[in-house]
């Protein structure tokens, strides 16, 4: 099954704002059985938005749009629909029904000389918005399906998990929408080297079973393998199979997850089972740790806290830092990380502790600890201990893989205890 997706909105274009709905719509696709074969971001323009909707909907089993159903001028994507199929705005009854009850659930009353969210295309169907106040919109064709969506990501992520899946469902009735695709998170390899020193007909062997693809992450790479329809009936089995192979490979060594989680997930996970209390300290980081891993539902379980030292004042007074390590070795040292971790520990009286400190430049980098250093401690019952990395990129990446390296080494001690 085919489908695509259109991207509206001129904002996307001129660089006020980036696009945060490709990545999240192509992965549900896929999920549901999907090639997406084409993505188009466009303009609020009716000369570019009514080709481009006519070519996929007349290539496409699914096309799905996100953007300009709001209230404002520049909002033209029902007016474009109505052309696309030959119609009319006019007002709907169903329409402004499910508006009435979008506004009352936030306690509003929905005034229809502000907006006219109920006037759609005739013959346009509307379905919910759970998050929002604009109805989604729909049209059925000859066992095809258009998917009018909001622009705004919270919105389209509700109603990806709330709305659209039984929507496919009645649209798609003979539809595989079992698991596709087999996974294996790795770290500290590069995909040239998987691939090609590593595991040199590994490659082969996996493509047996589907579609391989490398796609590298921050730290390490993503291996999919899109199951051949034989392979899918039994999911469970034939990913036991590729497991097992992959385990008798080098890679094994590698491998974080053969699921499709970030690493705050698993941390999380693992934490829980073991019923451990995690927490942490960041310098460098500024509390991205703790952001990522309070972005997990149901992380007040098992984390604590995090303590952000940025200053060296902060690390003495907070941790007990003292003030002779931070003269002598300075506050990106392996020495400061492992007081760092050591005070954490005490203070937030946590199973497992990490701490980091380095430097995210494009300041503060020197010749013996150059921008993209970073010391991150660990302690676990009696043990402590730190370490000194190098990473490379601007200050946000460095960030992000010293968060993720810290996060790393807290999965790997929590598999441990």
């Amino acid at each position: 099954m085919k489908a695509q997706i259109i991207i509206i909105g001129d904002e996307l274009l001129n660089g006020s704002i980036q696009d945060k709905n490709i990545s999240p719509l192509a992965k549900w696709l896929d999920q549901i059985g999907f090639a997406c074969d084409q993505v188009t971001i466009t303009k609020d323009r009716e000369d570019l938005l009514l080709p481009v909707l006519k070519e996929a909907w007349d290539k496409s089993d699914l096309v799905i749009t996100t953007g300009g159903l709001g209230p404002t001028e520049d909002d033209i994507t029902k007016q474009i629909l109505a052309k696309l199929i030959g119609t009319t705005l006019a007002p709907s009854d169903k329409a402004q029904q499910l508006v009435e009850k979008l506004y009352s659930r936030r306690d509003k009353l929905w005034n229809p000389e502000l907006n006219h969210y109920h006037l759609i295309p005739k013959g346009v169907e509307v379905f919910d918005n759970p998050k929002g106040f604009a109805p989604g919109l729909m049209i059925k064709k000859d066992k095809r399906l258009l998917l009018a969506t909001p622009g705004v990501p919270r919105e389209l992520m509700a109603m990806l998990e709330e709305t659209l899946p039984d929507i496919i469902k009645e649209s798609f009735p003979n539809m595989d929408n079992g698991p596709k695709v087999i996974t294996f998170r790795t770290h500290g390899i590069p995909e040239e080297k998987i691939f090609g020193e590593l595991c040199p007909g590994l490659w082969q062997e996996l493509s047996h079973y589907g579609k391989v693809s490398s796609l590298p992450q921050v730290i390490g790479v993503d291996i999919h393998i899109l199951l051949k329809p034989e392979f899918r009936k039994d999911y469970q089995k034939t990913k036991e199979t590729i497991v097992n192979l992959v385990q008798t490979k080098a890679l094994k060594d590698y491998i974080w997850s053969n699921e499709f989680i970030t690493l705050e997930e698993a941390v999380i996970k693992k934490a829980s089972e073991k019923n451990l209390k995690i927490g942490c300290s960041e310098s460098c980081t500024g509390g991205l740790v703790a952001h990522k891993i309070t972005n997990v539902s149901g992380s007040s379980r098992v984390f604590m806290g995090s303590l952000v030292t940025y200053s060296n004042e902060s690390k003495k007074d907070l941790l007990r830092v003292s003030e002779e390590v931070l003269k002598t070795k300075g506050a990106v040292s392996e020495e400061t990380a492992l007081e760092m971790v050591q005070g954490t520990k005490e203070k937030l009286k946590v199973d497992v502790a990490l701490s980091l400190t380095g430097i995210a430049g494009p300041l503060g980098g020197s010749k013996e600890k150059p921008v993209g250093t970073v010391c991150i401690g660990e302690a676990f019952g009696n043990s402590s201990e730190s370490k000194q990395y190098q990473f490379f990129g601007d200050r946000a990446l460095l960030k992000e893989r010293f968060a993720q390296t810290a996060l790393l080494k807290a999965l790997k001690i929590i598999e441990k205890l």
